[in-house]
């Protein structure tokens, strides 16, 4: 029977290596059915469902494989524990758990474009260049753009524009947003808008303020949309644009429908220990040494930006590596560090 099971599974991932995901899947299943569920099997389940598109079905089986592994965690943790106490205190090596995550299943991909296997690009040089000569200290810490593998090379997305897409496809298909909502991206991003448009929500509006091509020309600080009247936006990397960002926040949480979610992300710092900002600032070099661009006027870091957030009037979730898993992040080619900035409107409030 091992020689059958193992000849199906061979056989499912070769159908995953060959583009057929939906077979995969129904192989991957029928060994489950024979020799029952491990953390492994059903991460490979869940990951050929969600390439073929079966959205619903992968996060069932996510979930399952969280569970799974987290059960199967604690045993290990518990008998290394027993084994440690027994050899006297002996040290074991440890193996990081991103090195641990090399899975047949989890290669590149990217959900803006769908390519399998055709990897990412490195941020060009130029970032990198204009840091070192203007004496940006911080380049390389922030928590999201990974410099080896910043874009997609078949559509051109960023790192941060595929775990948007991923998280918003998880979103679509558990129904927690509807292709009814009325949904804002402000500073749209060419790629990750294509793919909002081509998902179909039926009130798709973008907006700048000084974009071409964009429905709405506004001002972050003083928007003309009515109170209560969006069901989710996408503001990502602007605040660290916008003169007074508190003004900004506040416009945001007002057009928001109470109960709903956005996006709302800024670069930050991790070991920044507060907000460097200077919005009278105009010299350029002075802008790329303290902030990390030229048209920046300030440097979040983790703490005082959640502060901000919540002082605005918004719940706020951090979705990291731990909710998202660790095989999810290596496929999208994200760097461990990598966080998604999820803000709720509580569904009592005054504005």
């Amino acid at each position: 029977m091992s020689a059958e099971i193992e000849q199906l599974k061979a056989s499912a991932y070769s159908e995953f290596g060959a583009g057929n995901y939906k077979r995969a899947a129904e192989l991957l299943l029928q060994v489950e059915s024979v020799i029952g569920s491990y953390d492994a099997l059903s991460n490979d389940i869940a990951v050929a469902q969600f390439k073929h598109g079966d959205f619903e079905s992968a996060i069932n089986k996510f979930r399952e494989a969280s569970e799974l592994q987290a059960n199967t965690s604690r045993l290990i943790l518990d008998n290394l524990v027993e084994v440690m106490k027994e050899r006297g205190g002996a040290k074991a090596p440890v193996i990081p758990p991103e090195q641990v995550i090399a899975r047949h299943l989890s290669q590149t991909y990217c959900p803006l474009c769908n390519a399998v296997n055709q990897g990412f690009r490195a941020l060009p040089e130029f970032y990198r260049k204009h840091a070192e000569d203007n004496g940006f200290k911080y380049f390389g810490q922030g928590e999201m753009t990974a410099h080896d593998s910043y874009t997609c090379a078949s559509c051109g997305a960023s790192d941060r524009e595929r775990l948007y897409a991923y998280w918003l496809s998880a979103l679509l298909c558990r129904g927690e947003l509807s292709r009814d909502a009325s949904v804002m991206h402000f500073a749209p991003e060419p790629g990750f808008s294509r793919w909002l448009k081509q998902i179909g929500f039926a009130d798709y509006q973008t907006a700048d303020f000084a974009m071409q091509g964009v429905d709405h020309r506004v001002d972050l600080m003083d928007l003309p949309f009515d109170a209560n009247s969006l069901d989710f936006f996408v503001c990502s990397h602007v605040l660290e644009h916008v003169q007074d960002d508190a003004k900004a926040l506040s416009e945001l949480f007002r057009v928001l429908r109470p109960g709903c979610s956005a996006l709302l992300m800024v670069p930050i710092i991790c070991d920044l220990d507060e907000i460097d900002e200077d919005p009278a600032e105009e010299r350029e070099a002075e802008r790329w040494r303290r902030f990390g661009q030229g048209d920046h006027v300030r440097l979040y870091n983790r703490a005082g930006y959640v502060s901000r957030v919540q002082n605005a009037g918004f719940r706020l979730q951090l979705l990291d590596v731990g909710y998202f898993g660790a095989a999810v992040y290596q496929s999208l080619g994200l760097k461990k560090e990598s966080v998604l900035y999820v803000v709720t409107k509580p569904e009592k409030s005054d504005q």
